[in-house]
């Protein structure tokens, strides 16, 4: 490396050029100390020379750049230099991945914009975003017309060193992680407990709700996570390929300290409603409850199975002398022992409907814990959607009349059958129905309207209109996760839910997901979300029906 030679600006130029020229070579076959001195010439001759003439010689070498520190010296110029610095180099998966800690905001900016970036650099640039997204502040613009002043001799020999101490690490197997400070975190934020988000087709997450962008957009959920980066875990990348909802999948989050750790994920696909194309996945990640932790391993599920045999002992040990008093008012009231008074088999009546309703919610609370210990299974079957409206027509027939509410139920013809046995599918959609009446008001009407959706897995929706009394209420007070939300009270007719408008969406939600669906609300409207027959493509054509 020879010293510079400033007599004239072509000569300037022409060192210049032959310098970079010699740094873009692979710089392992050359000392240390040259490369360090290599580099510092460089950035000194850079300073003497127009942009222009800079950026033609960068230009010059695309795809010839081999060596990682003299991108980095380059990655520093202007934003025109830096880019083609970039896309002009040529580096392993690995020198890409060592360097992207050293690169400015910017440049790390152009590294993305490349499409051959391999699993180690999506990675350290995806562990590198909650830095690179966030908004420190007002930002004044500035015109950048020459490399910006760096201490040349010592951060260029530091940089050299601290990439050939890096090899020594990869070869001795102690890759160090990327360093991302408490500095990225904003104080005055709470960390959120949910996360709401979107992804692209491709599984990317494009959208978040309240949290800082940079740590989870970008994050793919369509591959698992690789050693300590973000992604979510092998079952939640098989779901997004076969397209399957995600209930619970674990989810690994990295950069801001706000979002940084374990999550559990739900989501469910979306579909183009014109052409049934696959659009992405939305849904929540929440945080792990104590028993969903790793450390708690095995002790978790023991946890959660005694906690759901407990319930279901509490549930039997109510449901049986219930049971024995629903049967003696029925005997009252049938007058199956002799004659009685009217008196008393009123009397007797109103006890039956009574302990008819308590059995229905004891039956909810037993399912309910059965869901949350796992041991609740989905029998295999297929229900006709015309049979299932009817049937709920007939079974909430008592409900609607007692309190004058009109309940529409109409078709888009054709419709596939739902993939799930007649007692669930009549359990799912009655429990919704039944809920979502307790906030109607008398004369109201409350409209619903099955539909098959075509896709990969092709499914059923049925879109609920709400009432007006809960057209205005969040997500969190529909399921009752708001503890401020008064919910209605419920109607004394035995099909009314016992336990609630939360608890019951909730059952229906859990219910859904069990069988491969989901329940979400969607602009003042509740989707339910059932698996279908598939039986092959389908013409369709939206007509009422009852």
């Amino acid at each position: 490396m020879q010293n510079i030679d400033a007599s004239s600006e072509p000569a300037r130029i022409g060192q210049w050029r032959q310098l970079i020229d010699i740094l873009a070579q692979n710089p392992r076959d050359f000392a240390g100390e040259l490369v360090a001195k290599g580099l510092v010439n460089a950035h000194a001759l850079g300073r003497t020379l127009d942009v222009n003439e800079r950026l033609a010689g960068v230009h010059a070498l695309a795809g010839r750049i081999r060596s990682a520190p003299l991108v980095q010296l380059l990655a520093g110029d202007v934003p025109a230099i830096a880019a083609a610095a970039i896309f002009g180099a040529d580096l392993s998966d690995t020198e890409w991945s060592e360097l992207v800690p050293e690169l400015p905001v910017r440049a790390r900016g152009f590294l993305r914009s490349r499409s051959d970036l391999g699993q180690k650099t999506r990675l350290a640039l995806s562990n590198w975003s909650g830095a690179d997204f966030r908004i420190a502040g007002t930002i004044a613009p500035t015109v950048e017309t020459a490399i910006p002043e760096i201490a040349p001799s010592g951060e260029i020999g530091a940089i050299v060193r601290r990439i050939e101490q890096w090899r020594k690490d990869r070869e001795a197997g102690d890759s160090p992680r990327l360093p991302l400070g408490d500095d990225f975190v904003d104080s005055e934020l709470a960390p959120p407990s949910e996360i709401s988000f979107e992804t692209d087709d491709n599984g990317t997450i494009i959208w978040v709700d309240d949290v800082p962008r940079g740590a989870v957009v970008g994050v793919d959920i369509a591959r698992a996570a690789y050693d300590d980066g973000p992604g979510p875990d092998a079952y939640g990348a098989a779901a997004f390929r076969q397209r399957m909802p995600l209930e619970n999948a674990r989810m690994r989050l990295r950069g801001s300290l706000l979002v940084d750790g374990d999550w559990r994920v739900n989501a469910a696909p979306f579909f183009d409603p014109l052409t049934g194309r696959f659009r992405g996945y939305r849904g929540i990640m929440r945080r792990p409850r104590l028993y969903e932790k790793p450390e708690a391993g095995a002790a978790g599920e023991e946890w959660r199975r005694q906690r759901g045999e407990g319930m279901q002992q509490v549930v039997h040990e109510l449901r049986t002398p219930l049971g024995a008093i629903a049967g003696f008012a029925e005997i009252i009231e049938q007058q199956l022992f002799g004659p009685v008074t009217e008196e008393y088999r009123q009397m007797a009546g109103a006890i039956l409907a009574d302990a008819q309703r308590l059995l229905a919610g004891f039956e909810d609370l037993s399912v309910a814990s059965r869901l949350d210990a796992g041991n609740f299974e989905v029998e295999p079957g297929v229900t006709d959607c015309r049979w299932l409206a009817n049937r709920l027509a007939e079974r909430l027939e008592s409900v609607s009349e007692e309190n004058r509410i009109v309940l529409n139920l109409a078709i888009a013809d054709p419709v596939r059958a739902f993939a799930i046995d007649r007692a669930m599918a009549e359990r799912i959609f009655s429990r919704f129905l039944s809920a979502v009446m307790m906030g109607c008001d008398e004369g109201e009407s409350l409209n619903g309207r099955f539909k098959t959706e075509p896709g990969i897995s092709t499914c059923n929706l049925f879109q609920l209109e709400l009432p007006a009394k809960l057209k205005q209420c969040s997500d969190d007070q529909l399921f009752g996760t708001d503890p401020s939300f008064n919910e209605f009270e419920t109607s004394v007719d035995t099909s009314s839910p016992l336990l609630g408008l939360g608890f019951s969406l909730r059952l229906v939600r859990n219910l859904a997901r069990k069988a491969g669906g989901d329940l979400r609300f969607q602009k003042e409207s509740l989707v339910l979300a059932i698996p279908a027959v598939q039986d092959g493509d389908m013409d369709f054509r939206d007509i009422g029906g009852d």
